[in-house]
């Protein structure tokens, strides 16, 4: 199945609860939405970027990772990010190993 295909019906994942679900005001729930999403980008970011990856946000339904070389993958959800970047950085990925972590902690942030 193509990336784009596998996209529908994939649901939310429970990082995508940022949204207020606030019938009578929904425009304020969108703009919530759309910052809560350009913070966690940033902050992915902020973990893969050291790997020679860029992530982008795919059409407010998904992630984009992109390679040095321009190969880009689509993740559906935060879980399918850390295979998706090992696949493009060729190196295993451990997002809850201090080691992974801690080289993060201290850069500086961009932004």
């Amino acid at each position: 199945m193509c990336e784009v295909c596998a996209i529908f019906g994939a649901g939310e994942h429970w990082s995508d609860f940022a949204r207020q679900r606030d019938d009578r005001f929904p425009f304020e729930d969108i703009l919530h939405y759309r910052a809560e999403r350009r913070r966690r980008i940033a902050m992915l970011n902020a973990l893969v970027g050291p790997l020679g990856l860029v992530c982008e946000d795919w059409d407010g339904e998904a992630l984009a990772l992109t390679d040095a070389r321009g190969r880009t993958k689509i993740a559906p959800t935060l879980g399918d990010v850390w295979p998706i970047a090992e696949s493009l950085s060729g190196r295993g990925i451990d997002p809850l190993s201090e080691d992974f972590i801690a080289p993060r902690r201290e850069a500086p942030a961009h932004g």
